[in-house]
């Protein structure tokens, strides 16, 4: 008596690379989420979100060196989940994002311990307070316009012979 093994290939046969780099992920509602991918490979790759993925959920990945790419979520161990791709990525491409450095984040002057330090916060009016100011500004500025306005008038009329 023999013993018959069938080798079937599912959708996790290509080899897996720890990349580790931050990347945008597109929800079902194609919302933008900042999201880590772990590891990539040819057929999918796995990434871990701060929000919660449905199961089957057809979802994008914009990946530097791939562009962006559909992917479906097929498995989920805590906040990482496991998804692949629509269209699996050929060779040429999985090397370019593997080549690729990721995208350094540009620094802007409200970060911490970015250009300078970050300004101090500011107490502001409450809204109501700050209309009251900006219409009594618009008054004043009204009637100094009206004011100028007719001291140009006399002015000239006291120039100009009656």
């Amino acid at each position: 008596m023999g013993l018959v093994a069938y080798l079937y290939r599912d959708s996790r046969w290509a080899e897996r690379h720890s990349v580790e780099r931050d990347a945008t992920l597109r929800d079902a509602a194609w919302s933008p989420i900042d999201v880590t991918v772990e590891d990539l490979s040819e057929s999918g790759f796995g990434v871990v979100a701060p929000t919660e993925l449905e199961i089957g959920a057809q979802i994008g990945l914009g990946l530097s060196g791939i562009g962006m790419r559909e992917a479906r979520v097929v498995r989920r161990a805590g906040d990482l989940y496991g998804c692949e791709f629509l269209v699996p990525l050929t060779a040429q491409e999985l090397r370019a994002a593997l080549a690729t450095p990721p995208m350094t984040p540009i620094p802007l002057p409200l970060e911490t311990g970015a250009i300078g330090e970050a300004e101090e916060h500011v107490e502001r009016l409450p809204l109501g307070m700050r209309a009251v100011v900006i219409a009594i500004g618009a008054v004043l500025a009204w009637g100094v316009a009206i004011g100028l306005g007719w001291a140009a008038v006399r002015l000239v009329r006291s120039i100009l012979p009656a």
